[in-house]
């Protein structure tokens, strides 16, 4: 091979297959601005300094490839980067990472979810993740006060708290949440639920024509008029 400057990318490339090209140029592709030229180095290359390719991926801040390394190298110090993606606020890889890396602290990346009172990703979290607390996960969401997630949560979890999940709904009077809540919990106070959506005139009016369109509504609301005319 000629003696040439060589881009990060093509380092990577020849270094697969040529010790040499791994020997003599592993500090010019760790000081690199090529963070997915380091990533694949270190998912193939034989031989490679983890800990300076982990390092200079979080100099570059960049969140994607400190992700996927975490996947794929055969090498990689999960607390940092973890600590990593909590030092930069990022709730999307925080749920990520929980949900993909082998050696990953779900007790600690759900305390970063709760501390960033992310809805969404907290609800993903306890979808999705191997190992949920659920019991903190549910004192999380309902701090967020996010009607949608609280929703999906009660929709989807292994196990919710109905009727705390009920609570925080109807006070943030979303009529369509509070509809679909209705559709698709398993536990539901109709009256309740019928009465915000009654009452929030120009928000339920969309949720209201939809009433009689589900059965589990529409049992319910036969129920509750049966009983006006005992």
């Amino acid at each position: 091979m000629d003696e040439k400057k060589l881009s990060a990318m093509e380092i990577y490339s020849h270094g697969k297959n040529d010790p040499r090209i791994r020997r003599d140029y592993m500090d010019e592709l760790l000081s690199s601005n090529d963070a997915e030229a380091i990533h694949l180095a270190g998912r193939y290359w034989p031989e490679f300094d983890f800990h300076r390719g982990l390092k200079r991926l979080m100099e570059l801040c960049d969140l994607e490839f400190v992700h996927k390394s975490g996947i794929f190298w055969k090498h990689f110090d999960f607390d940092r980067g973890l600590d990593f993606f909590i030092k930069n606020k990022s709730p999307e890889y925080i749920y990520r990472s929980g949900r993909f890396w082998s050696g990953y602290d779900y007790e600690k990346g759900l305390d970063a979810l709760g501390e960033l009172k992310s809805g969404r990703y907290i609800y993903y979290a306890g979808k999705e993740w191997r190992v949920f607390n659920f019991s903190k996960g549910l004192e999380y969401l309902f701090k967020t006060n996010d009607a949608e997630f609280i929703f999906y949560a009660g929709a989807h979890w292994k196990i919710f708290d109905f009727k705390r999940g009920l609570q925080y709904l109807f006070k943030s009077r979303n009529c369509e949440f509070i509809f679909k809540a209705g559709a698709m919990w398993k536990e539901f106070d109709y009256e309740a639920g019928l009465k915000i959506l009654e009452s929030e005139i120009s928000a339920g009016k969309e949720w209201r024509a939809k009433l009689f369109e589900n059965k589990k509504w529409k049992e319910n609301l036969k129920i509750i008029w049966d009983k006006m005319w005992e």
